[in-house]
């Protein structure tokens, strides 16, 4: 555990507020960043290293306190499945690299850096849509291969903490939690969730058989430094929050999408004005979470609104 992420976490016992960046895949795609089928940003960071660490700079530069690795679609699980095989460390370390090299351009020793890692498949087409991620079979043997490996990725990098993000498929979650067991790294859990009206349960986003409720009582057993809700509708945040509150006292941490995906490309449709982010965000605050960012969709002008949270 690093020296860095020891004070940070001091900071956040003693009530300060903190600014996770919002999305980097969908920035990069607003900076020209190629985007694949079926991997969506993996490979921006061997095709264009430097938009990758510029666009790290850019949430720095708007007031991020953590900036997140581009990682969450580059597991084996993803890039395995799609050519890219032989490429996944070189692109996780380019990765890691890139974001290690903004915070060093932008003179920010204090800002952490998070490695995320996903239970996320490679997109697999069915016929002209998508498949659902519940519908693409995998192992129990690929997931912990995988899993392992982006681990020690991050070790080996020596990010501050591992963001595990879209927390919802619960036979994935299990396999990744455990794998976490025996890493030295802190670890933030974040869950994704939706439901179909103000008065609906809320489930699980890649399941609405699955209540989120349960995700999050499988997740206390283990030691999380952190548990959250992202890449959810912000109208459901603050009922999210509620529930994780409800069945842990730990920090808890805030960060919705908005527009939507077709694979692969995001649709910047009818996303949230920052002024409108921060208003909602100040409710999340006021409830007591400890971390607030954005995720796809939002950009460094939304991180930069939620930085006056600060203020």
């Amino acid at each position: 555990m690093s020296q860095r992420y020891e004070k940070f976490m001091s900071e956040i016992r003693e009530g300060n507020l903190k600014v996770l960046d919002s999305g980097v895949s969908t920035e990069l795609e607003k900076r020209g960043g190629a985007m694949g089928e079926g991997y969506w940003s993996a490979r921006v960071s061997v095709e264009a290293f430097d938009l990758l660490v510029d666009t790290h700079k850019a949430y720095i530069d708007a007031g991020a306190d953590i900036i997140t690795v581009n990682s969450y679609a580059t597991s084996r699980l993803v890039l395995g499945r799609t050519g890219n095989a032989d490429q996944v460390e070189n692109i996780n370390m380019k990765n890691i690299e890139a974001a290690l090299e903004a915070r060093v351009q932008c003179g920010a020793d204090n800002v952490l850096v998070a490695g995320s890692i996903a239970h996320q498949v490679a997109w697999e087409r069915d016929g002209d849509a998508f498949k659902q991620q519940i519908a693409i079979p995998v192992s129990y043997e690929e997931l912990k291969i995988a899993f392992d490996e982006m681990i020690f990725f991050h070790e080996q990098g020596e990010v501050d903490v591992v963001l595990l993000e879209m927390m919802t498929i619960p036979s994935r979650m299990k396999v990744l939690f455990d794998c976490l067991s025996s890493s030295s790294l802190p670890v933030w859990c974040g869950f994704s969730a939706k439901r179909e009206n103000e008065q609906s349960t809320i489930t699980s986003w890649h399941d609405g058989k699955i209540k989120f409720i349960d995700n999050i009582v499988m997740a206390t057993a283990y030691n999380f430094d952190m548990m959250g809700i992202m890449h959810s509708s912000v109208d459901l945040i603050s009922d999210a929050i509620s529930l994780i509150q409800k069945n842990y006292s730990g920090p808890i941490m805030a960060y919705p999408d908005s527009g939507y995906f077709e694979p692969p490309n995001w649709q910047f449709q009818k996303v949230i004005a920052p002024e409108e982010l921060f208003e909602f965000a100040l409710g999340w605050m006021h409830k007591g979470v400890a971390v607030i960012g954005g995720c796809c969709g939002l950009g460094p002008e939304h991180t930069q609104a939620l930085a006056k949270l600060k203020l």
